[in-house]
């Protein structure tokens, strides 16, 4: 076998077509080309030399010969096959080959290798432009519709699957407007700009303007479309319609004369007043009249004064003047009618012309400014800084009082300039282009000062001389303003930030963004997941802005976190910049965990508002009857000598007493606020609880064990309150063990609050615990899993109420197992919580003391009139607040006391017109109610801050109010 020396690179790619022709004995007779680099012998077998020849390939049809490298063999075989396809080849170097043999006449062979690179190179430049097309693409059969191919852009707008079948005509909304298309196609080969309603996969309706191309591939018939989606402008151009219909219609309603012209000084509209203002040329009035035309005709038929005799200097007139500047101008009819004509030029290039007939307005004074006069006036009262100039010599030929201010009173422009050639760059820009828009200068002021200024010119002629009209603008200030803004985004405590919307690239950032990110050169480094910024640049791309955008970020120390990105998107320099702040939310998402973690309790505390509601209407109705009951009781308990008399006075004061406490327990239960606070040894509380709630279960196999540290510091609360919260729970925790058999122990301990300003009661069990669906429930009121009479459901809901009052929390520990375990945390007392110093004892004396009592339940006046009287009190009874307003006229009283809810004038009316008619008895006042709990009434004890008792009151508890009044004091509250 010939050896053979390896080619140089340069060689080999150069190379274009490279042949071997070897006779009918498979032996080399002639090589060219890459084989030439071959050492071969005319001799050598030809299939030696192409072996070694495959040995230089990477790849052969998609194949890599390095990891199978039998397939060398196999394509050696196929090549020297005479009917065998051409093979495209890949050397490693990246370059390709197309290798192919065929016979020739003698009975030799000819194998050809032939450089392929352009080629391959076109078609990979095509596929990539295909698949990375804007607009979307696809290709189809002509007879059977099957979609061949679809672009991405056309997947993505369609909402299909890549590898998802489909025929064209299942795109289109109405399959005759696709027949239609196809029919044009056939007969033209072409179709542009057709607009079609189609639909997405998902049933979205798209409206697309399209072009079509039908070409014939391989014995097919194709064709190929391109898109554009345009429902936004379909929906747009619906929108304009109607607002063009409203404005039609508006222009119609208005009492002037309206006439719109475009940019070609052509009619596109008028109203139908405008031609009843211009009847003389009312047949002309229609839309596409000319300008021009319609000016030289109404000169000629006479129909203004000022224009007879001097037509075409008039029409010339309105023609220039009429058009290019914004003015109001009268126009005198011959017919001896006037109008006011106003012609304004639109953005589009066109103008409007309105008029208004001003016959009966017109002024008796005639209008005697010219044009240089009112243009003089105008520039006289800006504030723009005006100068013009002579162009050659910077001569001054006019100047505003603001450039008189700006630049003193110097006779030359020039003397404006720092540098000569500072004027003549203005100069030279003016002539190129005939204007200069923001032109740049540091200029000298009238005190010869430097500023930077912004000047804005245009070249004229002024009295055959080409002058330079200027206005300047000082833009000290605006600088100012920019370094400003530049220091407030700077000292913005907000990460704030401008990037090239394509490349990322930072373009300004404030130190609270390279605080937050570190000191990075491109914002894709943000991202924790590329593919966050693409969605996010889609959105804001699509809407211009975005807002609160939620993603995950990584900071500056290389640890993720959640962020909420607004950006706008804007064009700076030409290129899309997006403006946006970063705001960590890694505070606000613990904020919310631990808010969602306190819904739970929320909920709790609505739930016993109004069970609270409940508790205090029933109270309220009880309270009247329980009033009496027990004061009567009381009373002859305090009279009575006989044993057996005052043995069942006893159980009717008991009974009586029960019921009342009953009442003060549901009140207890409904207000917010407990009723007696002092400082307590939680320690002995928890003694007391256990103590009571274990006695009788003795002899039971069950356990009842506290816990207590002894430093637990003291806190501010209601003893019996808490006591009885306790030993709720604790029978609560016996009924499910003994109800149930499991379990045989319960455990009642204390502990220091975890944030040290509360003490932790902890009442648990290793009963059968509280099935995981009914825990949200157990602090419902009314809510048991006890059998009918065995309990009422407001034991768990009284708890939770007490513990709330005394602005503590209550909950059931759900991880607790097995059992049950329910914590109880209570604030713990400061140093402001000090016991109340004992009470100055009142004086007792009732002599000469008079009392009125106002009460609508004439038992219950009647029992508290019983009652001071005996203490020696002089009484007088009203039944309501307009009946005591009636005695008070005529009779002074010590003390007044009064019920709060009475029908016509009740307990506010009544303090009302005390405090404007008798200021001195209304410090006298006190309230004696069974509603403490209603709003009105709240606010009304609130804002009088007069002493009240809650109905049932005892006799002793009433003695103390009147006696604390006659001494100043506010007993009852």
């Amino acid at each position: 076998m010939a050896t053979h020396a390896q080619p140089a690179e340069s060689s080999a790619d150069e190379q274009t077509t490279s042949m071997i022709r070897a006779d009918s004995d498979g032996h080399v007779i002639e090589v060219n080309g890459e084989f030439a680099d071959l050492t071969v012998s005319c001799s050598e077998p030809a299939c030696d030399v192409l072996r070694n020849y495959l040995s230089r390939f990477g790849s052969i049809e998609g194949m890599d010969l390095t990891v199978d490298a039998a397939a060398a063999a196999n394509f050696l075989d196929i090549w020297q096959r005479p009917d065998s396809d051409a093979l495209e080849a890949r050397t490693g170097h990246g370059n390709w080959r197309l290798l192919s043999s065929c016979p020739e006449p003698s009975g030799g062979m000819l194998f050809l290798s032939v450089n392929i690179d352009r080629k391959k190179q076109k078609t990979e430049l095509a596929d990539f432009i295909l698949e990375n097309h804007p607009l979307p693409l696809w290709t189809n059969e002509a007879d059977t519709g099957n979609v061949v191919y679809a672009n991405p852009a056309a997947n993505r707008l369609y909402k299909v699957k890549v590898d998802q079948g489909r025929r064209i005509g299942e795109f289109f909304s109405d399959r005759d407007a696709n027949r239609e298309m196809l029919r044009k196609l056939q007969k033209r080969g072409t179709v542009n700009q057709y607009a079609v309603r189609t639909k997405a996969e998902d049933g979205r309706e798209i409206w697309v303007n399209g072009s079509a191309t039908l070409a014939n591939f391989e014995g097919r018939q194709l064709v190929i479309s391109a898109i554009q989606d345009v429902t936004d402008r379909k929906e747009i151009e619906d929108d304009n319609r109607r607002a063009r219909d409203l404005l039609r219609d508006a222009i119609e309603s208005l009492s002037e004369g309206f006439a719109l012209y475009d940019d070609d000084r052509r009619l596109i509209m008028c109203n139908t007043r405008y031609k009843e203002m211009n009847h003389a040329v009312a047949d002309l009035l229609e839309p596409g009249l000319d300008w021009e035309i319609l000016m030289r005709e109404t000169a000629r038929r006479g129909i203004y004064a000022e224009a007879i005799g001097r037509e075409e200097e008039w029409v010339a007139d309105r023609l220039v003047n009429g058009v290019e500047y914004i003015q109001d101008f009268e126009l005198a009819h011959t017919d001896g009618t006037c109008s006011l004509v106003s012609v304004h030029p639109t953005n589009l290039g066109g103008f409007v012309v309105t008029r208004t007939d001003i016959t009966a307005k017109k002024q008796a004074e005639s209008v005697e400014r010219d044009g240089d006069l009112l243009v003089r006036r105008v520039l006289d009262s800006g504030p723009a800084a005006v100068v013009m100039a002579r162009l050659g010599d910077g001569e001054i030929i006019y100047r505003s009082p603001a450039a008189v201010e700006l630049f003193g009173k110097a006779k030359s422009a020039k003397e404006f300039y720092i540098s000569p050639l500072d004027r003549a760059d203005y100069v030279t820009t003016i002539l190129s282009d005939g204007r200069a828009d923001d032109f740049k200068l540091t200029l000298f002021n009238a005190k010869g000062e430097h500023f930077p200024g912004a000047l804005y010119g245009r070249l004229a002629e002024y009295k055959g001389d080409e002058v330079v009209v200027t206005t300047t603008i000082d833009l000290t200030e605006q600088n100012e303003a920019d370094a400003l803004i530049r220091r407030v985004l700077e000292a913005c405590p907000v990460p704030i930030q401008m990037t090239n919307a394509d490349t990322g690239r930072l373009l300004f950032r404030s130190p609270e963004t390279t605080a937050l990110f570190g000191p990075v050169d491109s914002s894709k480094s943000y991202y924790a997941d590329a593919g966050e910024r693409d969605a996010y640049l889609i959105k804001l791309r699509k809407n211009g802005w975005v807002n609160d955008h939620r993603v995950q970020l990584i900071n500056g120390k290389g640890k993720t976190f959640w962020g909420s990105v607004s950006a706008r998107l804007i064009d700076f320099k030409g290129e899309d910049v997006i403006v946006s702040n970063t705001r960590d939310m890694t505070g606000e998402l613990a904020l919310q965990e631990e808010l969602s973690s306190q819904r739970e309790m929320l909920f709790q505390n609505e739930k016993m508002s109004a069970l609270g509601e409940l508790l205090a209407g029933v109270a309220h109705e009880l309270n009247n009857p329980l009033s009496i009951v027990v004061g009567h009781a009381l009373m002859l308990r305090e009279e009575a000598s006989d044993p057996d008399t005052l043995r069942r006075i006893e159980k009717i004061s008991n009974a009586a007493e029960r019921s009342a406490k009953i009442v003060k327990t549901f009140l207890a239960m409904a207000r917010q606020q407990p009723a007696r606070m002092e400082k307590i040894d939680i320690q002995s509380v928890i003694a007391t609880a256990v103590d009571v709630a274990g006695y009788g279960r003795q002899g039971e196999k069950l356990e009842i064990n506290r816990t207590l540290p002894e430093d637990l510091p003291e806190i501010v609360a209601d003893a019996d309150q808490i006591t009885q919260v306790i030993i709720n729970l604790v029978i609560n925790a016996e009924q499910a063990i003994g109800g149930s058999g499991i379990g045989d122990r319960i455990g009642v301990s204390a502990r220091l609050g975890r944030s040290d300003d509360s003490v932790e009661i902890i009442v648990e069990d290793n009963g059968p615990g509280v099935p995981d669906k009914i825990k949200g429930r157990v602090f419902e009121p009314f809510f048991t899993t006890k059998e009918v009479g065995d309990g009422t459901g407001i034991g768990l809901a009284f708890c939770h109420r007490i513990i709330h009052s005394h602005g503590g929390h209550i909950w059931l520990d759900p991880d607790h197992a097995p059992g049950c375990r329910f914590i109880i945390a209570l604030p713990l007392a400061t140093a402001a919580d000090g016991d109340d110093e004992e009470a100055d004892i009142p004086s007792r004396t009732a002599s000469a003391r008079r009392v009125l009592v106002v009460d609508d339940e004439p038992d219950v006046a009647e029992l508290v009139a019983e009652i001071l009287k005996k203490e020696g009190f002089a009484v007088d009874l009203a039944a309501s607040g307009a009946e005591a307003l009636q005695q008070l006229e005529g009779q002074s009283y010590d003390v007044v006391l009064s019920d709060l809810n009475m029908p016509g004038v009740d307990g506010r009316g009544l303090f009302e017109g005390m405090k404007n008619a008798y200021p001195d008895m209304a410090k006298r006042v006190a309230f004696i109610t069974g509603d403490t709990m209603g709003a009105a009434s709240q606010k009304l004890l609130k804002e009088t801050n007069r002493p009240h008792l809650e109905k049932p009151v005892s006799p002793a508890e009433l003695r103390e109010l009147v006696y604390g009044i006659l001494n100043g004091g506010e007993r009852g509250k």
